[in-house]
């Protein structure tokens, strides 16, 4: 069954949900939030004085969008799609088509595969303060995230196993390799370009990277490392026994994110795969470890 299609029913006919208020909008972000999520893509793209966030959706999908704090540009670049309104009145947009939409969030059924961009004037690159400052997330999704973060952590077990034996393999202290995550001086926003990942809360450890569209076998996905400075993919990165990714470097001394398998992206509002790297051949690439067994755990 099509439970987009099976809820976007009831909302036409005006059975169960009355968008003109923010309490039926958030019942029907809770019902979405029961169903199973498709996958969605996000881009986050960033040039001089700008940001595009590109969201892709399938054909014949319900979607709510985010509560967006102010004004701002909309592009339809690709498909047909029926806004709804908060007055519950339904308007029909095929691309191209452009318009500037007040704040507040937005309800979509598309009618086909639909590519969507929502563009702002900023020269901020950091994607978590983009999210802080643009959007305002509901209570019930934040839950709804975190829930679904900690039914993953025990799934991540032998990841955390694999860090403290690959510690014992090159006689790094974990207080060292902590105070190297959480060291600044060196680090560096993402630089102009177009990044199918963002930062968020992980199963594994902390925080990591998490795919936000579908990223290909041996595609670059972000500079880890430029002109000596760290990015985001340099420095949230987390360990993982059978990583799906691998660090590349140039002759330069860049450093680069490149996924050693495809990777999926976003179902629904939910991060996509956590990307992750086995820190032994990060640490080999930059000298800093030669390979060689430090330290042999006891049995």
């Amino acid at each position: 069954m099509d439970y987009s299609v099976e809820i976007y029913e009831n909302i036409k006919d005006k059975e169960n949900f009355n968008l003109a208020t923010q309490e039926s909008k958030m019942d029907l972000v809770q019902a979405i939030m029961q169903v199973p999520q498709a996958e969605c893509s996000v881009v986050h793209r960033f040039g001089p004085g700008v940001y595009i966030r590109e969201a892709t959706y399938p054909a014949n999908m319900l979607i709510v969008g985010q509560e967006h704090v102010g004004e701002h540009i909309n592009v339809l670049l690709k498909g047909k799609i029926n806004v709804i309104d908060g007055k519950g009145a339904v308007t029909y947009m095929e691309a191209p088509h452009m318009f500037v939409a007040q704040a507040g969030s937005k309800v979509g059924y598309t009618l086909e595969e639909v590519v969507w961009q929502n563009i702002y004037s900023t020269h901020e690159t950091d994607i978590e303060v983009l999210e802080k400052t643009l959007f305002k997330t509901p209570e019930i999704f934040d839950k709804f995230l975190a829930d679904s973060i900690a039914a993953k952590i025990p799934e991540r077990e032998e990841d955390r196993q694999d860090f403290e034996q690959m510690l014992l393999d090159t006689g790094w202290k974990k207080e060292d390799m902590e105070a190297l995550s959480q060291y600044r001086d060196d680090c560096i926003p993402f630089s102009y370009g177009s990044y199918s990942v963002e930062p968020g809360k992980s199963p594994i450890h902390g925080k990591g990277l998490f795919s936000t569209a579908k990223i290909k076998k041996d595609e670059i996905i972000a500079p880890m490392r430029l002109f000596g400075k760290r990015t985001p993919a340099g420095y949230l990165v987390n360990h993982a026994k059978v990583p799906n990714a691998k660090a590349g470097l140039l002759p330069n001394g860049d450093l680069f994110l490149v996924a050693l398998r495809d990777i999926h992206g976003m179902l629904g509002g939910l991060p996509g795969e956590e990307i992750t790297l086995d820190y032994r051949q990060v640490m080999k690439l930059n000298n800093l470890w030669d390979g060689e067994i430090k330290c042999q755990q006891l049995s």
